[in-house]
């Protein structure tokens, strides 16, 4: 089964579906899962507390998968002093895909696109965008209301069409509240040269998630999606669940009354919980929704 678009071409793989690297969540079984089935499979380097389990992990996916992988990096030195040998190692191990977050992605544009990398950038705004599209990157990821994690405000119904309008030379990933290939088709009919999926790859064998939270996506509605700025410092989708199993008075625009670890005991989701039923493999999942994704476009009108 092959899609192809702007972002397939460019990545060399088969299905216009990224698999976002989620902090705590996002390990080598899941990259290599969502690689294998035609996605690009990602995880954050943070997810290792040292360099030398970085390698190590990159050594396990090369030896699981030759297919295209990505790796997040924070490029900024207080939360991440050890961002350049991360990147450095992932040169040496010719990682297809750096996603970079906070930092200018400038700093490392034109090393990674000397071996053959692709940079892909989050953004929220049209600002922001700007100044990614100007340092050299190759795609956007549009981080739109409704995402899990670390979130945007503004609707992705105004945000892909904005960008692709505003900037026209750089590819468009849409991101938030996509659990479907009707949702993915959507996606790339709003101008979207791919998708990111978060939310829904937590809900899967492969994600290493506890138990308890995979079972809180499939129950959780999207009304009970809370965002706030109080829990990480930056704007962020949180289930209310996890939220008021820890301070059931917890309240979005006050936080937490009790000390609680972002990610570990507080566990995000977006809006796509609203679709994720069950939890089911990774490949299933990835290739359920390129299947719907051409039943939808077939059907169009």
């Amino acid at each position: 089964m092959k899609i192809e678009t702007a972002i397939t071409r460019m990545l060399g793989i088969d299905l216009p579906i990224i698999g976002a690297p989620m902090f705590l969540v996002s390990y080598p079984d899941l990259v290599c899962a969502v690689s294998n089935a035609g996605g690009i499979g990602s995880m954050p380097a943070l997810n290792y507390r040292t360099t030398d389990e970085l390698r190590k992990g990159l050594e396990e996916i090369r030896s699981r998968t030759q297919k295209p992988i990505g790796i997040n990096l924070i490029l900024h030195k207080e939360h991440n002093p050890n961002w350049m040998k991360q990147f450095e190692i992932c040169l040496e191990f010719k990682v297809e895909l750096l996603i970079t977050s906070l930092g200018s992605p400038r700093t490392i544009v034109k090393e990674a696109k000397s071996v053959g990398a692709k940079v892909f950038c989050d953004v929220t705004t049209l600002k922001h965008a700007n100044i990614v599209a100007k340092s050299g990157a190759d795609a956007l990821i549009a981080v739109a209301q409704g995402a899990g994690g670390h979130a945007g405000a503004i609707s992705p119904f105004a945000l892909i069409p904005y960008l692709k309008a505003e900037i026209p030379q750089i590819p468009v990933v849409a991101a938030g509240a996509i659990s479907t290939g009707r949702q993915m088709a959507a996606a790339l009919a709003l101008g979207a040269d791919a998708v990111y999926l978060g939310t829904r790859l937590i809900a899967t064998p492969e994600a290493q998630a506890y138990d308890e939270y995979k079972q809180m996506l499939i129950d959780s509605a999207p009304e009970e999606i809370i965002y706030s700025p109080k829990i990480s410092g930056i704007p962020a989708n949180w289930l209310k669940r996890s939220l008021d199993k820890l301070d059931p008075d917890f309240k979005p625009e006050t936080g937490l009354s009790v000390e609680a670890k972002s990610w570990k005991e507080v566990w995000s989701a977006g809006h796509g919980v609203a679709q994720i039923k069950s939890i089911e493999p990774a490949e299933e999942v990835i290739r359920s929704i390129a299947v719907q994704y051409l039943d939808t476009k077939k059907n169009l009108p």
